[in-house]
């Protein structure tokens, strides 16, 4: 029988050879079949010979109802059904290639042109660089430094903790919006020190990061529910070179584009931001590949957002997307 209880929480599976698959819900068995629902859309039924090969694996409970609410969307329809399957997100009418082509028209000697160190990285000393890219990476290197959030939490002090986090998510120009910023300043009292320890966890604990990042989505019990910026600036701060920020309007362009399935959902999670992030170290390999210098995933982040948004790709391609 299928799993099916609305007050326990579902069990999450994953095959222990091909996690390509996305993780899966069990949605029926019998004495000589089981079959599960992934996150790719397919349902896969298995024989008794192969149950082994199907593992539990361990989720925070929001992100186990998401991932049973999201490989139920996909479902395909039952025969004679009047619902339709979900169509195939479609890729972006501009290539790699020529998102480098209306980046040199932006900036002609790439990430090392004048204009761009000035209006995206910031130079000391110069008007409005405190907002810029090097100022924040200097801030969380302070900040969110592990000696310094361990002395806060050993204090309790999850006032000053989160006050700390919010003008980190206020001080640097183009990542979280006012409105973000200050659902999460007005997040419950009695969920701050919940948040200061997952954030910590997520930064310098030694879990799988998946296991992380879902925690600390967990962890922002704010008005309207976490967001994707809020869920990705602190540990693109503290780690510019392995993890992005991710704006997903743009992200999941950048992924068809480099035919990476984002397997995305407006609620931030571990799985879609796998993909975000290998969608953004793959584009870091050809932007290097094409004689580009990005310094990190900021340089990436800031180009894939300069050459996909409708005017980039109207200007780039002559094309205007719908």
């Amino acid at each position: 029988m299928a799993e099916t209880n609305p007050s326990v929480p579902p069990r999450i599976f994953e095959h222990v050879s091909r996690k390509d698959w996305g993780r899966s819900v069990l949605v029926l068995e019998i004495p000589d079949k089981r079959t599960y629902l992934f996150e790719d859309g397919a349902e896969r039924s298995f024989r008794p010979d192969y149950w082994h090969k199907m593992e539990i694996i361990e989720v925070q409970t929001n992100e186990a109802v998401r991932i049973d609410r999201l490989a139920r969307r996909n479902q395909a329809p039952p025969p004679g059904s009047s619902r339709k399957s979900k169509a195939p997100p479609k890729k972006p009418d501009i290539t790699f290639e020529q998102q480098v082509a209306y980046f040199m028209k932006l900036y002609p000697v790439g990430f090392e042109d004048e204009s761009y160190i000035k209006a995206e990285r910031g130079e000391p000393g110069t008007k409005g660089a405190e907002k810029l890219k090097e100022a924040a990476l200097e801030r969380a290197e302070d900040l969110l430094s592990q000696k310094n959030l361990q002395e806060l939490i050993d204090a309790e002090n999850y006032e000053d903790f989160h006050q700390m986090i919010f003008e980190l998510l206020t001080s640097t120009k183009s990542t979280t919006q006012k409105a973000e910023a200050t659902r999460f300043k007005n997040m419950p009292e009695n969920m701050r020190e919940t948040f200061a320890r997952s954030l910590y966890e997520l930064l310098y604990g030694e879990r799988t990061y998946p296991i992380r990042f879902d925690s600390l989505i967990a962890a922002l019990d704010i008005e309207g529910g976490p967001t994707w910026p809020l869920a990705s600036l602190l540990p693109a701060l503290v780690y510019p070179a392995d993890h992005v920020f991710v704006k997903p309007t743009f992200f999941k362009k950048q992924a068809l584009i480099l035919d990476i399935d984002p397997k995305y959902d407006t609620q931030p999670n571990a799985t879609t931001y796998g993909q975000f992030n290998q969608a953004a170290k793959k584009t870091m390999e050809l932007l290097q590949e094409a004689g580009q210098r990005p310094r990190d995933l900021w340089d990436v982040h800031t180009f894939v957002c300069k050459t996909l948004s409708p005017k980039a790709i109207k200007e780039a391609t002559g094309v205007v997307e719908e």
